[in-house]
């Protein structure tokens, strides 16, 4: 069975989106997709919510309050949450119901309007309260840590880091749905203030509203939708231990576990030459480094070298979010789904401004948690 996003949508992403409740944030994105896909929610089988921990919107169990704004009354609905990686996670499971056969287009929608919610305080308390939580101090902590580990082994540079941030930011210049709009240089991302050694501000995304939608059909009901579906070719979510003693600092194990599955699902054996566009998921510039290593697209301590060259920029020979990334917008539980919809948009064609030209294959990467769920999807024009 071969299955594909048949139409996307996406809020404008804001740091405080003040005109709309979160039932609203997540109904506008629901709009959009069903619109792209020429459907109405009379068409939808079932529906998949997708946010961060509870906290983060300060709501409990907030797929209660989007059933009615999101007009599926009497539809199957369920919620997935697992931090920032919560949208591929979605996808994931909608997916599993069309292959299980329990629907045929599967709606996944996902969002944090994380201007309500406790944000640090819920991130904070993620962790094992005895061997996690003074470690941590936060995902901030734990990230430089890990990135710490990498600097001298791996040549991932604070000034390697910072090629990241102009690339992203300046990429987000051309997303009409991106929340910071602003170019920076490396010699300003250097120089920006300190948070937690090696991290500085312009290390780090925004904090940002916002939400995302897809519409999943299998074969002829999604040809029937739609002439140009984005086909899955392949997608895997996998975890790994949750306290920093008990993993590597130099790569994610779980993310080389899901892109050897998905590779071999989708017959990648080259993933640099093969990939036209990649959509990853940045949480600090440090881990974008990491992520071209894990995914295969430049050998161990080669990271600086690619970002460096140019090649993972627009123009380049396998652009790297050409949406902005998470640099351009951040709603922590929409982010993964946001990567998998603008990759879906690039293989289609329709990314507008920031339109990889002639992308027929895309890589999709997203995670969460204390950095140990990492997901990796691949996408393509063509059916396999």
């Amino acid at each position: 069975m071969s299955i594909a996003v048949v139409g996307t949508g996406q809020t404008v992403h804001a740091r405080r989106r003040t005109d709309v409740s979160q039932a609203g944030l997540a109904r506008e994105a629901v709009i959009e997709a069903l619109g792209d896909a020429g459907l109405t929610m009379d068409d939808i089988d079932s529906v998949v919510v997708a946010s961060g921990p509870a906290m983060f919107g300060a709501v409990n169990q907030p797929e209660k309050w989007l059933v009615d704004a999101l007009g599926a009354r009497f539809k199957p609905l369920v919620r997935v949450t697992s931090g920032g990686g919560t949208g591929l996670a979605g996808a994931l499971a909608a997916m599993n119901q069309i292959k299980g056969g329990s629907a045929r287009r599967v709606l996944v929608v996902a969002y944090d309007k994380l201007s309500e919610g406790a944000l640090q305080a819920s991130i904070s308390t993620l962790y094992d309260p005895f061997w996690g939580r003074e470690f941590a101090v936060g995902i901030m902590g734990f990230s430089a840590s890990y990135w710490h580990a990498r600097i001298a082994r791996l040549g991932h540079t604070e000034e390697a880091a910072a090629r990241v941030a102009v690339k992203n930011r300046k990429h987000a210049m051309a997303n009409p749905k991106a929340h910071v709009k602003r170019e920076v240089t490396v010699d300003e991302v250097l120089a920006s203030r300190p948070l937690c050694w090696p991290i500085k501000v312009l290390d780090v995304p925004p904090i940002s509203d916002g939400a995302c939608a897809v519409i999943l059909a299998a074969d002829d009901d999604a040809l029937a939708i739609t002439d140009r579906p984005a086909w899955i070719h392949g997608m895997a979510y996998y975890s790994e231990a949750d306290n920093g003693a008990d993993r590597s600092m130099l790569q994610s194990e779980p993310l080389q576990i899901a892109a050897a599955k998905v590779y071999r699902q989708a017959g990648i054996t080259n993933p640099f030459r093969q990939f036209d566009v990649a959509e990853l998921q940045e949480p600090y510039t440090c881990f974008e480094l990491s992520y071209y290593e894990g995914l295969g697209l430049c050998p161990e301590g080669g990271a600086a070298e690619l970002v460096t060259s140019g090649e993972t920029a627009m123009g380049g020979a396998l652009p790297v979010n050409p949406s902005g990334g998470c640099m351009g917008a951040n709603p922590i539980g929409a982010t993964a789904l946001i990567r998998l919809a603008e990759a879906a948009m690039q293989v289609t064609g329709k990314a507008g401004d920031h339109q990889v030209p002639g992308a027929g294959t895309a890589l999709v990467q997203a995670g969460g948690g204390w950095a140990n769920l990492r997901g990796v999807a691949v996408v393509g024009a063509e059916k396999r």
